[in-house]
């Protein structure tokens, strides 16, 4: 999702590209705190589908070798490589012009990413629908017009 904003305002370009960060990030850290308090219900008993006979027999036999453990057992991370834990393993860095959420949670395309899984289509919101709320809330019109008043002061 891309948000343009136009500002019309006698600064220099120094302090637009600051204000450009800063809402950037503000906009960022209000996508990650709406992402980490979504947080569904488990999936009903059964809600795993097989999508064919060949896809359960795979994982049958990874059982049976030991390489999916069951029940599942989640990765703990560790400082350095952040929790596994979805919703406590996000952070917002910026990168040029974009504003990027992370997350140290290998599974996360396939729960809140663009390869999200059938099972957790419904349940859980992606990152995109995530930040698409956030801008329908009015909650980056906010930070932007906070952004422009601090530009103003200066």
């Amino acid at each position: 999702m891309d948000v343009s904003i136009k500002v019309l305002a006698d600064v220099s370009f120094g302090r637009y590209q600051d204000m450009v960060r800063t809402v950037l990030l503000a906009y960022g850290q209000a996508v990650k705190q709406e992402m980490m308090e979504d947080k569904p219900r488990p999936p009903s008993q059964g809600s795993m589908r097989y999508k064919s006979e060949r896809q359960r027999r795979f994982v049958m036999a990874m059982i049976k070798q030991g390489k999916i453990k069951v029940p599942y057992v989640r990765g703990q991370g560790s400082g350095l490589k952040g929790s596994e834990t979805l919703n406590r393993s996000f952070r917002v860095d910026l990168e040029g012009d974009s504003a990027v959420l992370y997350s140290a949670a290998s599974y996360a395309p396939y729960v809140i990413g663009d390869q999200q899984a059938e099972i957790h289509q419904g349940r859980w919101r992606t990152a995109i629908e995530a930040a698409d709320i956030v801008a329908q809330r009015g909650d980056l019109d906010k930070i932007v017009q906070g952004a422009i008043a601090d530009l103003e002061r200066m």
